[in-house]
């Protein structure tokens, strides 16, 4: 694996994307804490965590579009550049009435790197040898694991002992390193020759493909049962998950009484965990039923929660979020394998757009909810009442999955036999 980085090229575009990924990082611990301290409104905060979810919603499948047409290295630089130049804007932000500019901001920069994200990972082939893409994409996919772990922290000290103007001069200045960094790429450019008129006419057909996959995947879905239980119960454990990121910071400032730093400490255990999660899940997950990893990972990550919300100091809530990344990646890497394997090949695609689609829409409902109520009853009500939903999400999966599941897994054991 390490010999993908005498590959020139790949070692630029790696460093890279983690020098973005990890400025990125770094304002999404830093922004929510200063608009709370901005406002004072918990609303106000989910409001930016939905600024951030729209754009994906709105331009993930029609960027591809633009990016297959468009040289991919210039397409990169651009976002990055762009990006440097609208972070600043942040700085303008000084009252609560100007926080509106905050969503503005925060929708344009997720909206550029919904064009960065398709462009980096279409440019890679053209970059290492089909022997090393294997390798290069393990290592292109261990850029967010280490962003989210080393972001966070820098996000907050710096907004604690510098102030909200280092955070945004150090973001800006990581999406100019990264532009950089990818100008001094030797790449071919790879364009499609298509008229813009045309172009733009395949990216409305697009937009408007996003819908009908949506009613067409909801169909696959009911029409098999264990999609169907799979659906409920991922569903579920999302909206959960869309009032605990709606309301955390909320919790950490109110009712932990800690600061930015410490909030930067909790989001880099999280990541930790999340990473060491995953490892584990990746050698050990085959011993166990998959239906069970589900069952036990959303009923252990809705106890980790409460135990957050019984226990809350530092110490022990780190520890939590760090021992939390076991039972998240057992739920989330299972339900993504039995969509897999509940789905034929030619309608994977579909079924993965539709749950994404799904997902968005159902995080953009739970953080609308969590902020406009915690303002009443309180982040610890809102937390507690998060926690619950994960653990009803971990019964239902109890209930109507382990079946299905089972005789999915027997049939397809079956299958394989008769091959």
């Amino acid at each position: 694996m390490i010999a993908v980085f005498r590959n020139r090229n790949f070692s630029l575009l790696w460093a890279a994307g983690l020098i973005s990924m990890t400025g990125n990082w770094m304002l999404i611990v830093a922004l929510p804490f200063y608009v709370y301290d901005l406002t004072g409104s918990a609303l106000a905060t989910s409001g930016l965590l939905m600024a951030m979810i729209i754009p994906g919603l709105l331009f993930s499948s029609v960027a591809g579009v633009f990016v297959d047409r468009w040289d991919r290295r210039r397409t990169m630089i651009v976002v990055s550049l762009l990006q440097a130049l609208i972070i600043p804007v942040l700085l303008l932000v000084k009252s609560p009435e100007m926080v509106w500019l905050v969503y503005v901001v925060a929708f344009i920069e997720a909206a550029l790197g919904r064009f960065f994200m398709p462009a980096e990972n279409a440019l890679l082939p053209n970059l290492v040898g089909e022997e090393m893409l294997v390798p290069a994409n393990s290592l292109n996919a261990l850029n967010d694991n280490l962003a989210r772990i080393i972001g966070p922290a820098i996000g907050g000290v710096l907004l604690g002992l510098s102030g909200f103007t280092s955070v945004i001069l150090f973001d800006a200045a990581s999406y100019v390193v990264a532009a950089l960094l990818i100008l001094l790429i030797a790449a071919p450019a790879v364009v499609k020759k298509t008229a813009e008129s045309q172009t733009v006419s395949q990216a409305r057909e697009k937009f408007a493909e996003v819908w009908r996959e949506l009613v067409d995947g909801l169909k696959l879905v009911g029409a098999n049962r264990v999609l169907t239980a799979t659906f409920i119960v991922a569903g579920i454990a999302m909206l959960g998950d869309a009032i605990l990121s709606a309301v955390l910071v909320v919790f950490v400032k109110d009712d932990m009484a800690l600061s930015a730093v410490e909030f930067g400490w909790m989001m880099t255990a999280r990541g930790l965990g999340g990473l060491i999660g995953a490892l584990i899940i990746a050698q050990f997950g085959r011993k166990f039923a998959i239906s069970s990893l589900v069952t036990g990972g959303l009923i252990l990550s809705g106890i980790i929660i409460l135990a957050v919300v019984t226990f809350p100091s530092l110490v022990v809530v780190l520890v939590l979020l760090v021992v939390a990344g076991l039972p998240l990646m057992a739920w989330i890497v299972s339900l993504q394998t039995i969509f897999q394997q509940a789905t034929s090949d030619e309608y994977r695609g579909r079924i993965f757009g539709t749950f994404g689609t799904v997902s968005a829409l159902l995080m953009i409902f739970g953080a609308a909810l969590g902020g406009g109520a915690t303002d009443f009853l309180g982040a610890t009500v809102l937390i507690t009442a998060a926690a619950i939903i994960t653990i009803i999400a971990g019964v239902l999966s109890l209930l109507l999955m382990t079946q299905p599941v089972k005789k999915m897994e027997l049939a397809m054991a079956a299958e394989v036999g008769d091959l």
